[in-house]
């Protein structure tokens, strides 16, 4: 079935409630598969089914693309001869390149001068390709058989023979070295079902009915994907619009929605048109507008009705906007939001749309000038550009070599040191005039502040030769008092805050970056610096998210699947919306590829504009002006014409812009609680039953660890505890089928899992492995015969009463009782607890066993029969049941745990024995 869901009517929900009818008669949920396309669209799917089945949810498989192939390489990757593979990331994928350059034998594309220089075409154009199911063998047909009638054709030749080769090349390494990148979780797994129809059948016969969110948006292989998958029967339904597909710059085709009937030739076709979000002014603007995609379209090619009506037909009519400046045009739009927000509008109900990230940055300049709160999505900023990240990388440039007089100067005058800019200065000349280096120069005073910081930087020198660079980045934090300043500062000061936010980020690429290379020091890194800022010099602000309290700015790309009240849509130019096409990079050889007409790049651009109008609910505002930051005069966009016919356009008195003392200051005031913004989710704040004990035991631990998200040590007892709890799900999985699993399986995959560093010394992490080793063992001994739980590693996601709070976690294991109770296991590790009397007594203390309890009282009213602590390394038990009296004082500390979230309060706690923080 085909399922073409129109803008607004509700993708989402219809797999919603395919996925409840097939229960409903009798199928049993781990036979449906639905796919979609991000974490994000999973969870939230996830948790529509979970909120219809009471807040935990049911054996459904529900992931993405990506995670359901990694799971086929996994499980069968050895019937292809694969064995346990790393997986790279885009970081990981570009060093792997760097590192084996020479084997792609480049010459007409050898590196003009620095080897990085071809990494991210060539990454890209291996991605591309693969995102085609193009086999090597066949590309390398194609180049041999090219023919040649000139020049330029013995040039094309010769390029696409060595990119041939280099594909080639490129995939036995990986093979050979046992990695796996991104595209081939999905690329390996459509290999290994083509060649293996014993593996295909198991996989048929255990996902009878496949669900598909966004099926425009699919490129070809997950489609070949889609196809081994769906058995006989064609039980596969797929939901989608065809004219909100636009992500053809990320390999996406229109052809495999256009041509689903083609393909699956007994399938059914509904279209539905009753559109729930916009007025009908509206969608008759956006229905003109994507006409002009015809014939490339389902409503013209399947003689569908794809005209939505809205069940709005009230409201204002659209308008257009001319200005004679794109200064003018942004001033008055954020004039026209603040008188909006004065009326009494709700900011959240607001967005202003662009079609570049240059559009983005300057309406956020300018609404940040004018005082307005507001979130920004979908703007790219530099992590390295970031003062606090490059403050941090200047020092390890420095460390690793002191004579860089440049990086000596920034980290001796910058937070490291705070040493005087004008003595350093005095310093910078007088080794200029001597010839030598500025670390020679200070040397000579002894007993100076600035000789003892440069000893300082000579020591962290020293500890580079033995330590990881993201430890000694850690180190260098801590040692200098920087990490405690920056906590101090953050409590009073957001734009603080945001600073330690992004060297959190900094951090995890330090660990990316220690996950990939052989030696992991800071010389190594300093090499790789290039390649490394090659993939994440863009890397998007996760901090940033929707706002569902302030105005929102983001790109169209964003905006998907998302709606306001008003929509501005800003820089409706010739050049802007619709962009000027960029070829750049490699390209697939079309005899190569599957593609459509509709692929084109005009029309793709009319359905971003199309899904930009379509976000509007009652008010859509689109606005141009003649010039940007030189003369030449600007057309406006032919979209607009497409959308309003023959329209007059509108030309506001511009004032001049507010004069504000402080305009940051300002908008700072009112972003209040926009450092948790990465904590919501729906204009809900999600925290996890961690972060809620956390927050129990300290507030101003959980401000350090989760809200400010202070960089932190690597501590392996964490990654140890996880560890064990994966075994014992993989027993319990085990026990519930006739296979069963050897424990010999389970040690090879501890070896594999066990944490590598962190630990303080060699010996300790040997020793720290044995007990590993043994602890699985007796583990497996324990349950292995033993009956498993109803569930295991159950996850639930509940609403708090009296707040928008949401608490999400997982149990352990759930039993059901005789009596139609269930008790809850929480597994721990460690070897402290050795009876069940202290079993008892941690048990009847822990707040984790209190807020499960407090989850599943609220989801199924009433409490479970027994809360149970198990410390699997002593097998010592302890029980304990909770009073309703008891919930429900703890659900009233949450309400209020809520409430000075949001104020932005986190006042000291009384138990500090796992805190993190600096006492103050």
């Amino acid at each position: 079935m085909l399922v073409v869901a129109g803008a607004g009517t509700g993708k989402t929900r219809v797999i919603v409630e395919r996925f409840l009818r097939l229960t409903s008669e009798g199928v049993a949920p781990e036979a449906i598969l639905a796919l979609t396309f991000t974490e994000k669209a999973a969870a939230e799917m996830q948790d529509r089914i979970n909120l219809a089945y009471g807040g935990f949810g049911s054996n459904l498989t529900i992931a993405t693309f990506n995670s359901f192939g990694d799971g086929i390489v996994s499980k069968f990757g050895t019937e292809i001869g694969l064995g346990q593979s790393r997986l790279l990331g885009e970081l990981g994928k570009l060093v792997f390149i760097r590192d084996h350059l020479d084997a792609f034998a480049l010459d007409y594309f050898s590196p003009v001068s620095s080897p990085e220089s071809q990494l991210v075409t060539l990454a890209n154009f291996f991605s591309a390709l693969k995102q085609q199911v193009v086999d090597p063998g066949k590309y390398v047909l194609f180049a041999e058989s090219y023919a040649v009638k000139d020049e330029a054709d013995a040039f094309e030749k010769k390029k696409h023979l060595e990119l041939a080769h280099a594909y080639n090349t490129y995939l036995d390494l990986c093979r050979k070295q046992q990695v796996i990148d991104y595209d081939d979780q999905l690329y390996l797994s459509v290999v290994l079902l083509r060649r293996r129809p014993n593996i295909r059948k198991k996989l048929q016969t255990l996902h009878k009915y496949i669900l598909v969110d966004e099926f425009q948006d699919t490129n070809p292989l997950q489609s070949a994907l889609l196809r081994l998958l769906v058995g006989e029967e064609q039980n596969i339904m797929v939901v989608g619009d065809d004219d909100q597909s636009i992500y053809g710059w990320r390999g996406a085709t229109l052809a495999n929605i256009l041509n689903f009937t083609t393909v699956y030739p007994r399938a059914k076709e509904i279209s539905l048109i009753q559109n729930y979000r916009s007025t009908q002014q509206i969608l008759d603007s956006a229905y003109r507008l994507i006409q002009y995609n015809n014939p490339d379209r389902l409503e013209h090619s399947h003689n569908l009705n794809k005209q939505l009506v809205s069940n709005r037909k009230d409201g204002p009519s659209p308008q257009v906007l001319s200005f004679e400046s794109f200064h003018d045009e942004l001033n008055w739009v954020a004039e026209d939001i603040k008188k909006r927000i004065q009326s009494g509008q709700n900011p959240a109900s607001i967005a202003m749309l662009c079609r570049r990230n240059h559009g983005v940055q300057h309406a956020h300049e300018v609404l940040e000038q004018e005082g307005i709160a507001h979130a920004v999505t979908g703007l790219r900023s530099s992590l390295y550009k970031n003062i606090a990240v490059a403050q941090l990388l200047e020092a390890l440039r420095a460390i690793n070599d002191p004579s860089n007089n440049i990086a000596l100067f920034h980290v001796l005058t910058g937070p490291l040191f705070y040493l005087d800019t004008m003595l350093l200065t005095n310093y910078s000349v007088e080794a200029k005039k001597r010839h030598e280096s500025l670390a020679t120069c200070i040397e000579r005073d002894d007993e100076s502040l600035t000789n003892k910081a440069l000893q300082k930087i000579y020591e962290w020198q020293k500890q580079s030769r033995s330590k990881r660079v993201g430890q000694l980045a850690y180190d260098i934090m801590t040692e200098s008092g920087w990490k405690q300043r920056l906590y101090n500062e953050a409590k009073h000061d957001e734009a603080t805050a945001k600073q330690v936010q992004a060297l959190s980020q900094y951090f995890q690429t330090l660990k990316d970056f220690e996950k990939v290379v052989v030696i992991a020091s800071l010389q190594q890194y300093i090499v790789q610096l290039p390649t490394i800022q090659a993939t994440n010099d863009d890397i998007e602000d996760v901090s940033l998210t929707i706002s569902d309290t302030l105005v929102n700015v983001l790109s169209i790309h964003r905006s998907k699947g998302l709606e306001w009240e008003t929509v501005y849509i800003i820089d409706c130019t010739e050049g802007s919306l619709p962009m000027v096409q960029s070829r750049g990079g490699l390209e697939v050889p079309d005899v190569l590829q599957v593609q459509s007409t509709a692929d084109n790049h005009l029309a793709e651009e009319r359905r971003l504009m199309y899904v930009a109008v379509t976000r509007a609910k009652t008010e859509l505002i689109c606005t141009y002006s003649q010039t940007h930051n030189h003369t030449t005069k600007r057309k406006p966009s032919r979209f607009l014409a497409e959308l309003f016919g023959e329209f007059t356009s509108k030309t506001p008195g511009v004032n001049g812009r507010s004069q504000i003392t402080s305009p940051h200051k300002k908008a700072t005031e009112n972003q209040s609680g926009s450092t948790v913004l990465h904590l919501t989710k729906k204009g809900r704040l999600t925290l996890s039953v961690s972060q809620v004990a956390c927050w129990l035991r300290c507030p101003r631990d959980f401000y350090y660890k989760y809200v400010l998200q202070m960089p932190q040590t690597e501590d392996p007892s964490l990654a140890y505890g996880t560890l064990i709890h994966q075994i014992i799900q993989r027993i319990h999985e085990a026990n519930k089928t006739e296979a069963g699993i050897e424990l010999q399986a389970l040690m090879e995959y501890t070896k594999e899992h066990l944490p590598m560093f962190g630990y303080p010394t060699k010996r300790a992490r040997e020793r720290a492995h044995t007990q590993a080793n043994a602890t699985v063992a007796f583990v497996y001994k324990r349950f292995i015969n033993q009956l498993p739980p109803t569930k295991v590693e159950q996850s639930f996601t509940v609403d708090i009463p009296n707040s928008t709070l949401t608490m999400t976690g997982r149990i352990d294991a759930i039993y059901e009782q005789s009596d139609g109770g269930v008790e809850i296991v929480d597994y721990k590790t460690g070897t402290k607890v050795m009876t069940d009397v202290q079993a008892k007594l941690r048990a009847t203390s822990s707040t984790q066993l209190g807020l499960y309890a407090l989850a599943w009282q609220l989801l199924y009213d009433t409490a479970p029969t027994k809360l149970t602590l198990d410390f699997v390394e002593t097998n010592a038990k302890g029980s304990v049941k909770k009073q309703l009296k008891t919930l429900q004082t703890l659900q009233d500390k949450l309400t209020n745990m809520y409430k000075l979230i949001m104020a932005q309060q986190y006042p000291e706690g009384k138990d500090h024995r796992y805190c993190q923080h600096p006492v103050d």
